[in-house]
Formats: structure tokens, C-alpha cells, sequence
């Protein structure tokens, strides 16, 4: 017969196995199940995606898609020190913008 503590260790080994089985998603069960589904799963994926620059830079070629930081403003002045937080250096949105040679154009 077992003892207690390889007992109690097989029981907690169980326990931690169920608990992380619970946790993974299960991709089955996240698919749609209707005809079709793979654009409609298309569709439920989170973020951008880069847009059709077909037309978009005039007369230029190649136009491609590009992901764009803007430009960061910086306020001059001593109140501008002062009223300055750290996140504002490092938090940047990124945008979709149409690219050819060294021009950027809305898509």
C-alpha cells in the first residue's frame, strides 16, 4: 500500500494537472462550428490589419502597406519638464499608412 505522502503528492499532482487543463483554451471548442466558419473566424481576430493600397499613392509604384509612428511632440519650457511623465516617452500608437519611395499617403 501507498503511503501518505506519495498519496498526498499523486492527489495534488491530479489537482495542479485539472487546474491547468481548465486553463488552456481549447481551440475546438473556440471555432465556430457553422458552414463557413474560416471567415467568420477571420473576423473575430483581435488588432489591425494593413489595409489595400491598391489606387492610394496617385501614379506611384509600388504602393505598399506600412505601420507608421508618429512623430513625438516635445513641449519646450520649464513647465513642460514639470508637467512631463515617464509613459509619454515610451507609449506611441501605431497607424496603417499607404507607402511609396519616401512619401506616405492616407489609405
Amino acid at each position: 500500500m501507498a503511503s501518505p505522502s506519495n498519496l498526498l503528492k499523486l492527489v495534488i499532482a491530479v489537482a495542479v494537472a485539472a487546474v491547468f487543463s481548465l486553463l488552456l483554451p481549447l481551440p475546438a471548442l473556440s471555432a465556430p462550428a457553422v458552414g463557413g466558419g474560416e471567415s467568420l473566424w477571420k473576423k473575430m481576430v483581435l488588432g489591425s490589419k494593413p489595409p489595400r493600397c491598391v489606387g492610394k499613392c496617385l501614379n506611384c509604384r509600388p504602393c505598399t502597406a506600412s505601420l507608421v509612428v508618429p512623430e513625438h511632440r516635445e513641449r519646450k519650457g520649464f513647465e513642460a519638464d514639470l508637467n512631463r511623465r515617464e509613459e509619454d516617452d515610451s507609449y506611441y500608437l501605431l497607424h496603417w499608412k499607404c507607402k511609396c519611395g519616401n512619401k506616405l499617403y492616407q489609405p
